[in-house]
C-alpha cells in the first residue's frame, strides 16, 4: 500500500535526519514508529503522507511513484487516500468540532449532508458526540484528539497516519482508538502509528524503530 524507497531528507541538508530510508507498509497492518524524540519520526510521517518531499528517494503509494507529482496532484492523493490524525490534534479554531470533523470532505466533493451523518455516527463512537457545537478551544486535549481521529476516518482512508494518537487518553479511551486502528486496518488500509507508548506498540502488528 505504501512504500519508502531510499529517502533522505534534513531541514539542513547537510544534516540529514533520515538518509537513504527503506520501509513497506502492507494494507492490512498495524505498524508502530517509535525511537527518542528528535530523531524524525513525525517528519517521517510528513514525508510518507506526501507533505514534504524528500531530498532524494521516493514514496510509492499503491504502487505508483509520488516523486515528480505537481502539488495539486499530491493533495488530492492525500485528499482521497489518506486520513492524518496530527499529534496537536491541529483543529481550526474558528470553527465547531462538527465543522472540523467534515472539512476532509469538502476536498474530495463529497456531500454534506452524507458527511454530516457519517462524522455524528464516528463521534458518537469516540464520545465525543456531546461536543458537536462547541469550539476546539472548549474541548480537553484528549477530546480533541478523539475528533481528530474523526476527521482523519471520515473518509475511509486506505492510508491511516497517526502522531502520538493516545498521548492525551486514559486508557479505555486509548482501548477504543487502538481498536480502531485495527478495524481499518481489517478494512484494507495500512495504519503507521508513531508513538512512545509501550501499550499501544505492544498491540501494533510490527515495530520500526528509528
Amino acid at each position: 500500500m505504501l512504500v519508502a524507497r531510499g529517502l533522505t531528507f534534513g531541514y539542513d541538508p547537510g544534516k540529514p535526519i533520515l538518509h537513504d530510508w527503506d520501509a513497506t507498509f502492507e494494507a492490512g497492518e498495524v505498524v508502530a514508529v517509535t525511537g527518542p524524540s528528535g530523531r524524525g519520526k513525525s517528519t517521517l510521517l510528513y514525508l510518507l503522507g506526501l507533505m514534504l518531499k524528500p531530498l532524494a528517494g521516493e514514496v510509492l503509494v499503491a504502487g505508483k511513484s509520488a516523486a515528480g507529482l505537481r502539488d495539486k496532484r499530491r493533495a488530492g492523493l492525500r485528499a482521497n487516500l489518506f486520513g492524518f490524525v496530527f499529534q496537536d490534534a491541529a483543529l481550526d479554531a474558528s470553527r465547531t468540532v462538527l465543522d472540523n470533523v467534515v472539512e476532509t470532505a469538502l476536498y474530495r466533493g463529497d456531500s454534506r449532508g452524507a458527511a454530516i451523518g457519517r462524522a455524528r455516527e464516528l463521534m458518537a463512537q469516540f464520545g465525543v458526540d456531546l461536543r458537536a457545537e462547541a469550539k476546539p478551544g472548549q474541548v480537553s486535549g484528549g477530546q480533541a484528539q478523539r475528533i481528530a481521529l474523526c476527521r482523519a476516518l471520515l473518509g475511509d482512508p486506505r492510508i491511516l497516519l497517526a502522531d502520538e494518537p493516545t498521548g492525551n487518553l486514559d486508557p479505555a479511551s486509548a482501548s477504543v482508538v487502538v481498536d480502531a486502528f485495527h478495524a481499518q486496518a481489517a478494512s484494507g488500509a495500512a495504519v503507521i502509528v508513531v508513538t512512545h507508548d509501550p501499550s499501544l506498540v505492544a498491540r501494533c502488528d510490527r515495530t520500526i524503530n528509528l
